[in-house]
């Protein structure tokens, strides 16, 4: 995947020439394209991972039209094994890599317009794969 490739309502953010996962073509997709609150939004990353990732952190950073700020640090091990990914195993092992992942937005979030990244790290801190997000929730 190139680095300027962008869907609609993501792209890659960083330097996705750095990134240990190089998404294949078309490789990345964040259904459904008008994220709505109340129902779940499918995020799918399918690529090459160049080399074992045995540990890290997934962080969340993300604002709600400036005002109301979400910001996390997961442990990505914990994060792999949970319903959202699939209850993957870790580590994870370099070559093809399918990271899927199905979360719920809560109703109660306001229907604005959200921007932010999710930034996916190794045990080393090396960058994994960054996704920054921008689009407003219907």
């Amino acid at each position: 995947m190139a680095p300027d490739e962008h869907g609609d309502i993501w792209s890659l953010c960083g330097n996705p020439s750095t990134h240990l996962l190089i998404g294949y073509q078309g490789g990345v997709s964040i259904t459904p394209e008008s994220p709505k609150v109340g129902s779940d939004i499918h995020v799918q990353v399918k690529g090459n991972l160049l080399q074992d990732v045995t540990g890290g952190k997934v962080d969340i950073d993300l604002s709600i039209m400036s005002m109301i700020k979400i910001k996390k640090q997961l442990d990505l091990c914990d994060v792999l094994r949970s319903d959202i990914m699939g209850n993957k195993e870790c580590p994870l092992k370099a070559g093809d890599l399918d990271l899927d992942a199905i979360a719920w937005i809560p109703k109660e979030l306001p229907k604005l317009p959200l921007e932010g990244n999710i930034r996916i790290s190794d045990q080393d801190g090396n960058t994994v794969t960054c996704i920054h997000l921008n689009f407003k929730l219907q």
